[in-house]
């Protein structure tokens, strides 16, 4: 979004302009902020600003340095990470900008052009795809309509694909037991690898968390893990996903762990990263990924066929614990999570959880 060549000042229902050198505002006559400014770039010759096509306008949008969406939301102190932002600006240009609705002008465009635009994409991505460039345009033309740029949302109450996502697969306890064997680092390729993905398993850190978890954030003395970072992308590190540090209990199991981690390790300063190679250099996404892939084979589990991801195992923590009793507030703060709903998701009953309703039926009829 270009910079206004004047200055432009409301003051009751009126919008007022200066142009830069003068000392005084002029009255636009109008409480149309749009239209104000419509009527200066007319009075200055310059061309009314409703030409403006979507592809211009979108020029700075989901760029760190220049969006004007993401400045907001830091100026409101919530949380946007560069990654999202780097994920948004993909979709934008590869999606938005290459289709003909990127030439239209940002005022004109109708709630019909988005819903052609929608049915191009069906045609060319898949549902998931469809939805996040939807998600994307969506961002773009409400920060329009913030700065009353435009007058309308043209992407109001345009719906996003229905689909079937498949539910995350959970680990049974006997899997559990299998992957992290007492005396041996079972089918993991060795010891960081086990005592990572165990941490996954018995605390149900992320990704993001592990990758960058550092020695100073264990105690050994109080048996607890602070989760204080999260890596973003690239360089970045900030807060875990909801904004909140947390302080994780830490079973004997994976304390043991993490103290031979510790014995067969050469970087174990405060700072150094727990999960890195020789030189210090933390792990990667790649590393993850690929270890995960391995250690299934090796156990002969089909990941494929029950949507088994390195996540699972914080899906199957929460379901653990909450299937033993443990107050599910509880198990929320120890997993970061500050609502019901979002622990509702991570939550999969299965008939084995089920089996005691049939036992206590069994009781009535006894």
């Amino acid at each position: 979004m270009k910079k206004l060549p004047f200055y432009l000042w409301k003051r009751g229902n009126v919008y007022y302009y200066r142009l830069p050198g003068e000392k005084s505002f002029h009255s636009t006559g109008g409480s149309n902020k749009r239209k104000a400014e419509a009527w200066v770039y007319e009075k200055i010759g310059m061309g009314n600003p409703v030409e403006v096509t979507l592809q211009e306008y979108a020029e700075p949008f989901f760029i760190w340095e220049t969006c004007p969406h993401a400045r907001r939301r830091q100026d409101e102190r919530k949380t946007i990470s560069k990654r999202h932002l780097k994920n948004q600006r993909i979709w934008l240009e590869k999606y938005i900008l290459t289709d003909p609705l990127a030439n239209k002008k940002l005022a004109e465009i109708t709630r019909g052009n988005i819903t052609d635009f929608r049915s191009r994409l069906i045609g060319i991505a898949g549902d998931n795809t469809v939805n996040k460039v939807m998600e994307t345009i969506k961002v773009l033309f409400n920060e329009a309509l913030y700065r009353d740029d435009i007058q309308k949302d043209p992407v109001k109450g345009i719906g996003l694909i229905k689909y079937q996502k498949k539910e995350a697969g959970i680990f049974t306890p006997n899997e559990l037991v299998e992957l992290f064997p007492d005396n041996s680092v079972g089918p993991w390729c060795d010891r960081r690898d086990y005592t990572c993905f165990l941490l996954a398993a018995t605390i149900g850190m992320t990704r993001q968390e592990l990758l960058v978890l550092k020695w100073r954030h264990i105690s050994f003395e109080n048996m607890c893990i602070r989760i204080e970072d999260a890596w973003k992308g690239g360089d970045e590190i900030d807060a875990p996903k909801w904004g909140r540090s947390r302080t994780a209990p830490m079973p004997n199991k994976t304390a043991r762990a993490l103290l031979n981690l510790r014995e067969e390790s050469i970087r174990t300063n405060p700072d150094d990263y727990v999960f890195s190679d020789d030189f210090g250099k933390r792990m990667g996404e790649t590393w993850w990924r690929k270890r995960f892939i391995v250690a299934m084979e090796k156990a002969g589990i089909d990941r494929m066929a029950r949507n088994l991801k390195p996540h699972s195992f914080r899906h199957s923590l929460n379901t653990l614990l909450l299937d033993l009793g443990v107050d599910p507030e509880k198990v929320r703060s120890a997993l970061g999570w500050t609502n019901r709903r979002t622990q509702r998701i991570y939550t999969h009953w299965n008939v084995e959880h089920l089996k005691e309703q049939a036992n206590l039926i069994d009781g009535v009829f006894e």
